[in-house]
């Protein structure tokens, strides 16, 4: 291993995470979008020695922590993180549909984490707090529009509507995790590499979620359909388990419809064309996933195939 850093690269890969940390302050929509860069830049060091790699680590970490926000620290931690998870898959030669899923867990688990570690620290306010003000403030506009046209605003169903999403916060985080994880991996995949082998995948048709996913999701809508009486801590557990297991059953279902039309000899540029409104309405979707699963149509396929 080349011990040697190029002044080039690691002043590229100060910029970047300079830039990473610094927009993250700012909001946190922009310092994702730098996000990638920074992390191929940092794997680009992690290949050629893993001794600055960490030497690197430790001269932000410090001044992060002494000198910057907690959500600086907390941000440029969760970008090693992601960075070193990164590395070990490639070392590891893994596919990038499981790097994509670890990916996805590892920005969700590691940003709860951040969170909870700030509110323990009292640099954060507790999130249900900061919901409860919001919602008493927003309620209040509700019945302020609704005193001036009676028949247009429903505000209990609005309130009711944003309870059920904080209730569900942290499975929507892991969504969002998962749209970062792709981003992340994609940008870092078409930026040019040195001698480094990239994730080996297969196409999109060839996608297939555990069939134990289907198994946990009707187990879970059985559970649910009892849970009346229980503590609310417990019902908002298994609600954020099937919103889980309803996206994979989504990603199935897309697979499977752009397997479908390719087997059925579809144009590939059509069939993304048709996947859009399969994307849009995600109900439908799930149910294509859900049947598939059910019924097994993709090896019926196969079998009539041979």
């Amino acid at each position: 291993m080349n011990n040697k850093i190029p002044t080039g690269t690691l002043t590229l890969t100060l910029l970047a995470v300079v830039a990473y940390i610094m927009l993250t302050e700012i909001t946190l929509i922009f310092g994702p979008v730098v996000m990638p860069f920074a992390i191929y830049l940092l794997l680009k060091i992690r290949q050629q020695s893993n001794v600055n790699y960490w030497i690197l680590f430790f001269s932000f970490l410090i001044p992060a922590v002494l000198f910057l926000s907690p959500l600086a620290a907390g941000s440029f931690i969760i970008l090693y993180i992601i960075t070193s998870l990164l590395a070990h898959t490639l070392d590891k030669n893994m596919s990038q549909e499981l790097t994509l899923f670890y990916t996805t867990f590892a920005i969700g688990l590691s940003t709860m984490a951040t969170v909870v570690v700030m509110q323990m620290l009292g640099f954060l306010r507790p999130l249900s707090e900061i919901y409860s003000t919001f919602r008493n403030w927003y309620a209040e506009q509700l019945n302020a529009v609704s005193e001036l046209t009676p028949a247009g605003v429903d505000g209990e169903t609005i309130l009711q509507s944003m309870d059920l999403y904080f209730q569900n916060l942290p499975a929507f985080l892991i969504i969002g995790s998962f749209f970062l994880a792709l981003y992340i991996i994609l940008i870092v995949r078409i930026l040019p590499q040195d001698s480094r082998k990239m994730w080996h995948y297969r196409s999109f048709d060839r996608w297939m979620m555990p069939r134990m996913l289907l198994y946990l999701y009707l187990l879970i809508f059985i559970i649910m359909l009892f849970s009346g009486s229980w503590e609310e801590s417990t019902i908002t557990l298994y609600s954020n388990v099937s919103l889980l297991l309803e996206w994979g059953l989504f990603i199935h279902g897309l697979a499977f419809a752009y397997y479908f039309m390719l087997q059925k000899k579809l144009n590939k540029v059509l069939a993304v064309i048709i996947l859009i409104p399969l994307i849009l309405f995600r109900p439908v979707t799930v149910l294509i996933g859900l049947f598939e699963m059910i019924f097994r149509i993709r090896l019926i396929m196969e079998l009539r195939r041979k």
